[in-house]
């Protein structure tokens, strides 16, 4: 066990439980509350939390393992993807979102395509989300593992049900307000890591040299270009797909202040991967690779050699504050899937708020357990499992929801259509595996547009309130919504 660095996750630990604890009462008190922080949440305090939901441990410990593994080219396919989900998604879909005065992304598809829409997407919410769990709760398990000095499967299971406790407790009070905190360390820490690997090595070209000198195929291609394009279009599309991004769009104020935190938010992504670039190459520069058990333990690597004891500790509970400030937004979309899109939308309409929150508080424990189940034993590398989930959500919600936005002439058959489409060809493809690594997107998602507009086009078109609530989507109205 390494004292300093455990006694601080455990302080850690200890203190985004407060957190949650604090807010129980609040969160409890309405679904509006639990689910989206009764839409109160500003500028400072969103940008911290969509850059730390966006920030998953795949940002850091999976984007250097898998780039040292894999190559440059292959962190930058991710990196690029990445930093652009936020503006994309503003382009695309925040504002007309906003406007649509929604909770979930299952919710949009019940008003805009009707409630068998809005039961598939909560299915697939529920799907992706718990998979996605799998990968934080893995990083989890790799550090807690390394620094408490016990087993990995305990660690899953302690830090896992740790991060649950305080989710389930708060909702997205509890969520959010940790996401601020999670948010300032994780960046801080990877800053002040990038800087004294600077420092050591004498900037970036010397690093980069170093890191050739071990590794002269560092910066080549390694992958078929279709690994890359998929990779980079699963990520670009991301804030748009993700119902645990998306919902920090419905936690912000107004559609102002949702657009500036999303920006700022872009800016700390963009400074977190230029700083994972410069941990990269520090640890290709180590020559370590092959002594490690999993890839994705370079960032370890790189932070235990280079870093004294305390600040080792702070930028672990960086690495922690990762894990945490996703997988508590993965389990927040799991929760209201359930209970508001599927138990309040289909099985009990006339349930209490507190029914509903209650019901939410439970379902968030069962996700949790189950991705500790799945966790115990990962199907691959960090970034991987995530693109993945990245790539599935974009195959079957990506153009269902654009269209559904932009385009009066969808019609629910074709947003039926594309959403199993994309569902299908996407599972037949992973099971198959005649694609490169997280290529699957580039087949299914245009195969989910097709149906959308063939099946639009061969169905009657929607009710007339219908296309006028697609063209009030658009009119810059601050905040007003479509539907109370």
């Amino acid at each position: 066990m390494r004292i300093t660095e455990s006694v601080i996750l455990l302080c850690y630990l200890a203190l985004v439980t407060g957190i949650g604890v604090w807010f129980y009462r609040r969160a409890r008190s309405s679904e509006s509350d639990y689910f989206t922080a009764g839409n109160s949440i500003g500028t400072l305090v969103g940008a911290f939390a969509i850059f730390a939901a966006v920030a998953s441990s795949s940002s850091l410990m999976g984007a250097v393992g898998s780039g040292a593994t894999l190559g440059a080219p292959f962190f930058f396919a991710y990196a690029i993807g990445a930093v652009a989900i936020l503006p994309f998604a503003i382009f695309l879909i925040a504002g007309q979102l906003r406007r649509a005065g929604v909770k979930t992304v299952p919710d949009f598809f019940g008003q805009r395509f009707g409630r068998g829409a809005q039961l598939l997407a909560a299915v697939a919410v529920v799907l992706a989300m718990t998979f996605y769990m799998v990968p934080q709760l893995t990083a989890a398990g790799l550090i807690g593992s390394y620094v408490l000095g016990v087993d990995y499967v305990t660690a899953v299971i302690l830090l896992g049900l740790g991060f649950t406790l305080y989710a389930a407790l708060g909702g997205m009070w509890a969520i959010t307000y940790t996401d601020l905190i999670q948010g300032a360390i994780m960046l801080l820490g990877v800053l002040v890591t990038a800087a004294v690997v600077l420092g050591q090595h004498g900037g970036v070209a010397a690093l980069v040299s170093d890191a050739l000198a071990v590794d002269p195929a560092f910066g080549e291609v390694t992958q078929p270009w279709m690994s890359y394009f998929g990779l980079f279009i699963a990520f670009l599309w991301f804030g748009v797909v993700s119902p645990s991004v998306v919902m920090r769009n419905f936690a912000s104020r107004d559609a102002r202040t949702a657009r500036r935190s999303s920006m700022w938010g872009t800016v700390f992504y963009l400074l977190l991967f230029l700083s994972g670039f410069v941990v990269m190459a520090a640890g290709v520069s180590l020559d370590v690779l092959e002594s490690l058990e999993q890839p994705d333990l370079m960032f370890v690597s790189v932070v235990e050699h280079y870093l004294p004891t305390l600040l080792a500790g702070l930028m672990l509970a960086g690495l922690l504050a990762a894990i945490m400030s996703s997988a508590d937004a993965m389990l927040l979309a799991i929760s209201a899937g359930i209970a508001h899109d599927v138990y309040k939308a289909h099985l009990r309409p006339n349930a209490s708020e507190r029914q509903v929150t209650g019901l939410g508080l439970i379902v968030m424990v069962v996700a949790s357990l189950i991705g500790i189940l799945i966790a115990v034993d990962p199907p691959g590398l960090i970034a991987v499992m995530v693109g993945w989930v990245g790539g599935f959500l974009l195959s079957v919600f990506g153009f269902p929801i654009v269209l559904g936005l932009w385009w009066p002439r969808a019609t629910s058959a074709g947003a039926l259509a594309g959403m199993l489409g994309g569902f299908v060809t996407f599972g037949v493809l992973v099971a198959g595996q005649w694609l490169p690594t997280n290529a699957e997107p580039i087949v299914a998602a245009p195969v989910s547009l097709l149906l959308v507009v063939a099946g639009s086009l061969l169905t009657p078109a929607p009710p007339a309130h219908v296309q006028e609530m697609v063209h009030d989507y658009h009119r810059y109205r601050e905040d007003a919504p479509v539907v109370g």
